[in-house]
């Protein structure tokens, strides 16, 4: 993704630098903080976690540990309390990284909130005293970090690296699920599949600004486990297959409507994937989800282990 490529070219810049220092050449000067624009549960913490681990396995943060905060870790009740406490948090982030949740909320519409200021200012300040023992990643939705950063020069001239992370489409969404599924020995009928797939095909194209992505995968897959402990509560005895195996009744998203359901009985429902080798888009019936076919271009096998739905295709397979 577009994300992995950035942190990439940001891993292969630094080495570059180290290369260039060590051959006596110029170096630039490091500009390390950052932007993370982004809906709920695309991975900015978990991301920038990894820059920490990388920042410090580049020798450019001696710890690389990350502090995770908000506002509320900033910003105090009283005057003259938000500056201390501001420092006291950026004193724990010391020699690694510095993420600040909903980073927009520091900076109240028409300048009326002093103490959301006060720890603006008291954030610049450290990020120019530390600058070589401090990272800083401003994260949230992306608009409001867009006016965060039109509304505060002082900030937007030290933000120059900026990613923006893209909601989960279906196919990623269901792939996270499954990965939750194998690391709790969890297994999929191929109809808890199709009903999965559908379910977050409908959650995804209904979306708004507060959609969850990985949390919402999360809670289905939480719901899920909890509809099959309904199901199987009084069997005895109880077999290793009823303790693990999800099926299709078990597979539910809350506040999704019945109808999004009915694309399960059309005829025409198909599901594309991509061939890894030539690239062809190849539509299959729902039947064939989970299972391995042939490309009908380069005749490789191909595991559709996910897809997107589709409604009319042009290939059977």
């Amino acid at each position: 993704g577009i994300v992995k490529r950035e942190v990439r070219t940001l891993t292969n810049f630094l080495r570059m630098q180290q290369h260039r220092k060590s051959a006596g050449l110029p170096q630039q000067a490091l500009n390390l903080h950052m932007v993370f624009k982004g809906n709920p549960g695309t991975g900015k913490t978990t991301v920038a976690r990894i820059i920490a681990k990388i920042l410090h396995q580049l020798g450019i943060l001696n710890r690389g540990h990350l502090i995770e905060t908000d506002r509320s870790g900033l910003v105090a009740e009283y005057a003259g309390q938000t500056g201390p406490k501001t420092n006291r948090r950026i004193d724990e982030a010391l020699d690694g990284v510095l993420f600040i949740d909903e980073a927009y909320s520091l900076v109240a519409q028409g300048n009326e909130d002093a103490f959301g200021a006060e720890a603006v200012q008291a954030l610049i300040k450290r990020m120019e005293d530390d600058r070589e023992r401090l990272v800083v990643i401003l994260a949230g939705y992306p608009e409001p970090m867009d006016s965060l950063l039109r509304s505060n020069p002082g900030m937007s001239s030290r933000f120059n690296i900026q990613m923006t992370f893209d909601d989960y489409e279906p196919p990623e969404l269901a792939n996270i699920y499954q990965r939750m599924c194998e690391a709790n020995q969890y297994v999929l009928t191929d109809d808890s599949r199709v009903r999965l797939l559908v379910g977050f095909h409908h959650a995804y194209h209904q979306r708004d600004e507060h959609f969850g992505n990985g949390r919402l995968v999360r809670n289905v897959f939480e719901m899920s486990v909890r509809k099959l402990a309904n199901r199987i509560a009084g069997i005895a005895p109880i077999t290793h297959d009823q303790l693990t195996t999800l099926t299709a009744e078990d597979i539910d998203f809350d506040r999704l409507p019945e109808e999004a359901w009915s694309i399960l009985q059309d005829e025409a429902f198909r599901i594309q994937i991509v061939c890894p080798e030539c690239q062809q888009a190849i539509r299959i019936k729902p039947v064939y989800l989970g299972k391995r076919i042939k490309c009908p271009k380069c005749r490789r096998p191909v595991e559709a282990r996910w897809g997107k739905c589709i409604s009319k295709p042009p290939i059977d397979q």
